[in-house]
């Protein structure tokens, strides 16, 4: 069995960077492509024991924002609020502590009156920093979705949190690009300015964290380990972690490299390998359409102004050593392919599981958010078949929330999906009910 992400991704580094800002009660951000490890290095902090220091006890809420029911204010306070809660029920807290939780919670699910639900929300936040001489640091997981769509007072009114509690709340936002290139505004601009000078570019593995990667799943797999196979994952992944673990798979389905027949061997495998592939697919939909083109250009030949080039080499996607290079020679590839793809669409959902884009009736449809894309892929690779909740759950959010999500939460996914390949998502001629078993998809 090949290990698990903790076993490569260390960030000692990056973790004793966050846990500086911390200490001195400063907010800061994680940037980093898909899969670049953001997650795993929330979660390292959130399962840390509770530190001490200036004689405070900070406490770790981890927030994923892939579990919001829908993109909504309420949705957003409601989640925050039980993630607290849940976490402050390990604690040893007064009982009226608890109750006043209680009520500011409910006060934001249960009210029909909007200006009510910023109001619960602030009550709770109030509450922990009043009666708690604790310092809370809210890490804040897959915070692009949130911060791209949800009303901007809501981000106003986490920075007037932050101004009164200045040394108590702290946020540790984490995101595929930087706030400010996300979105404009005076209101989210104060937001923003909580991270001006505290984002830490979450980059690719360095050399000797990839061998140390290869070296833990090739024994893991009861595989030697030669310095052919470091060669080739860092040639393949350039240190990015998803890659990473992909190539690894494919590097033992082929039993190691020993000479150029295997190396040639496990190259072929990579271009079919649905992993792998699947890897670039998020790396690609994680960027801007301006980013798409200047790879695209970059790939074609054409001069860029280096103005253009720097950011993506900021992300990690491009190396300059010496001179541009695309990061990993798998998604240089990906990159090429894209270039000369030039594909007819006829009729119906189209999905191109090679660039992510979905074209519906020749037009290419609105961007998906993840949990949509992953759903219309499961629906997509199933066309015109059933497909029941469970298979839904399991596809979009994992096996492990089979239990905690519900079917309002899929219905509200299937109606953001219609709103976005439907021609009138009210009369739905593709993705369809069937009543009692689930949804499918139809072929034109």
């Amino acid at each position: 069995m090949a290990p698990t992400e903790t076993a490569y991704l260390s960030r000692a580094e990056e973790l004793d960077a966050i846990l500086g800002y911390v200490d001195d009660a400063e907010c800061c951000a994680v940037v980093g492509l898909s899969n670049m490890g953001k997650s795993h290095l929330l979660r390292s902090l959130a399962s840390m024991r509770p530190l001490v220091a200036n004689d405070s006890e900070h406490i770790f809420i981890y927030i994923d924002f892939n579990l919001m029911v829908e993109m909504t204010e309420q949705a957003f306070y409601e989640l925050i609020l039980r993630s607290t809660r849940s976490m402050l029920a390990r604690l040893d807290l007064p009982t009226s502590l608890r109750d006043q939780l209680r009520q500011a919670y409910d006060k934001v699910i249960d009210s029909d009156n909007p200006f009510l639900i910023p109001l619960g929300f602030n009550e709770g936040i109030v509450t922990l920093c009043e009666e708690l001489d604790r310092r809370f640091v809210y890490l804040f997981d897959e915070f692009d979705g949130p911060f791209r769509e949800i009303e901007p007072r809501v981000f106003l009114n986490l920075r007037a949190l932050v101004d009164r509690y200045p040394h108590q709340l702290i946020y540790v936002v984490a995101t595929n690009r930087p706030l400010n290139r996300m979105r404009g505004g005076s209101e989210i601009g104060e937001f923003c300015e909580l991270f001006a000078h505290q984002t830490l570019y979450l980059g690719p593995l360095n050399h000797n964290d990839v061998q140390h990667a290869v070296s833990s799943f090739m024994s893991e797999e009861g595989l030697p380990v030669t310095p052919h196979d470091t060669n080739f994952v860092w040639q393949t992944s350039g240190g990015h972690p998803g890659l990473l673990q992909a190539v690894c798979h494919v590097l033992a389905s082929v039993g190691g490299i020993e000479d150029e027949h295997g190396d040639r061997l496990a190259r072929d495998k990579l271009d079919s390998d649905v992993s792998v592939r699947s890897e670039c697919i998020k790396l690609w939909n994680g960027l801007s359409a301006e980013e798409q083109r200047t790879l695209i250009d970059f790939d074609a030949g054409e001069g860029i102004e280096r103005a253009q080039l720097d950011p993506l080499v900021q992300t990690g996607l491009l190396s300059a050593d010496g001179q541009y290079v695309v990061f990993s020679s798998v998604f240089a590839g990906f990159v090429r392919r894209q270039r000369l793809a030039q594909s007819p669409y006829p009729l119906g959902v189209r999905v191109d599981a090679e660039s992510g884009e979905v074209w519906v009736d020749g037009e290419v449809a609105p961007t998906l958010t993840e949990l949509e894309y992953r759903a219309l892929l499961l629906f997509y690779g199933r066309m015109d078949q059933i497909c029941d909740k469970y298979e839904i759950v399991e596809a979009v959010w994992g096996e492990d929330y089979i239990d905690e999500v519900d079917d309002a939460r899929i219905e509200k996914l299937i109606s953001r999906l219609r709103k976005k390949i439907e021609p009138n998502p009210s009369e739905p001629k593709y993705l369809e009910t069937v009543r009692g078993r689930g949804y499918r998809l139809v072929s034109a």
